[in-house]
């Protein structure tokens, strides 16, 4: 299959009322665009029409992948990353809740200045969100927010945002070593990200609409930070371990002019 510039990765489950809208509204966007493009649809495990939609949409450049069970939300993520063909590929709820101008920007930040990762932030200078949450989702983001920069992503502000790219050849190397099927993902993710020295740039993001959330605050937010207390014992176990990403980040800048460069060991990235 020929490269695309840009991969649009939607993870879809139980959206049969508006997935058809959804698809439209970012096929118009993408298409109105100078850059090749493709939207990837991951099916997960729909006990609704979902799929009927997804199978039976005019939409063009849509691919769709229909998933036998229910994984969540970074269990569809991988399998879309893995069957989209993007030089950057980017992740997005269904429902479309960010501006869509963020999309070709974040694009060209990985594909033209060489970006590993780019990441929306919703704490930062011109990013609009806080004013379309209920008072119980803002603070529940905000603690939730607190506790994984003080434990895990020191200097990333906000893991959970759900719009993310990644350069082709990172997507396939980082989102199969992902253990989390949930919405921890995006700590885990960030977390080997940071770890193997990605280059990750972040980027303000505007919220146009609040959709119904999965995310149960009290159950999921207790899985989540039991998942999150795992990442430095997985990490030093080497379940993490990846020659790709170590080459990928590799910058061995103290090699003299004509000297071999040394091999990255593993024992060095833990």
């Amino acid at each position: 299959m020929r490269p695309v510039d840009i991969s649009v990765v939607l993870p879809v489950f139980n959206a049969a009322s508006f997935v058809d809208k959804s698809l439209a509204q970012l096929a118009h966007f993408l298409g109105a665009g100078a850059a090749t493009w493709e939207i990837v649809a991951v099916d997960d495990g729909s006990t609704d029409e979902t799929l009927a939609r997804l199978t039976g949409s005019s939409v063009s450049n849509l691919r769709v992948v229909a998933l036998p069970a229910n994984l969540g939300k970074f269990g569809a993520l991988k399998t879309g990353m893995q069957a989209s063909r993007g030089r950057c590929r980017v992740f997005m709820d269904v429902d479309i809740p960010f501006d869509l101008s963020a999309v070709p920007y974040m694009a060209h930040l990985v594909n033209e200045r060489g970006f590993h990762i780019v990441t929306g932030d919703r704490t930062l200078m011109g990013s609009d969100y806080r004013p379309h949450l209920s008072l119980r989702r803002g603070t529940a983001s905000t603690l939730f927010s607190f506790l994984v920069r003080e434990i895990v992503a020191g200097g990333l502000f906000d893991t959970q945002c759900g719009l993310k790219a990644f350069r082709g050849d990172v997507a396939e190397a980082l989102f199969p070593l992902l253990r989390e099927n949930g919405f921890a993902g995006d700590v885990e993710l960030l977390y080997i990200a940071l770890k193997y020295n990605l280059e990750i740039k972040r980027v303000p993001v505007r919220l146009l609409q609040s959709g119904p959330s999965s995310v149960r605050l009290g159950p999921d937010s207790i899985r989540m930070m039991s998942g999150i207390a795992s990442l430095r014992r997985q990490w030093r176990s080497g379940q993490y371990r990846s020659q790709t990403l170590a080459t990928i980040a590799e910058q061995e800048y103290w090699t003299e002019p004509g000297e071999p460069r040394a091999p990255i060991h593993h024992r060095s990235l833990r």
